[in-house]
């Protein structure tokens, strides 16, 4: 898929982004956009330098949860098809045994 370049707006700055699905870098920057107004609206005084580093900061905790969570619920599954797998064996077992 080729890369097309879109414009978005964050945080009163405006920047020409490129990526394969403009509609996914819209998404991305409104969500940086939002973090960082939010981060403005609790701290009003502060540069836009630290709004962006604990901007970016909270992202990447949120990204870090995430990731964890979706390892938990591999592990759990992983888990779970190892349980279902021995009980297909078992089953299986029974019935050579019964035939």
């Amino acid at each position: 898929m080729k890369s097309s370049g879109i414009k978005v707006k964050i945080f009163n700055s405006e920047y020409n982004l490129v990526g394969e699905n403009p509609a996914e870098v819209e998404k991305i920057a409104n969500y940086v956009d939002n973090t960082m107004h939010k981060i403005s609206y609790q701290s009003p005084y502060t540069s836009v330098e630290f709004i962006a580093i604990v901007s970016a900061i909270n992202i990447a905790e949120n990204y870090f949860k995430e990731k964890e969570s979706k390892r938990a619920l591999e592990k759990e599954f992983t888990s779970l098809l190892n349980d279902f797998s021995a009980r297909i064996d078992d089953l299986n077992q029974q019935l050579e045994n019964i035939l």
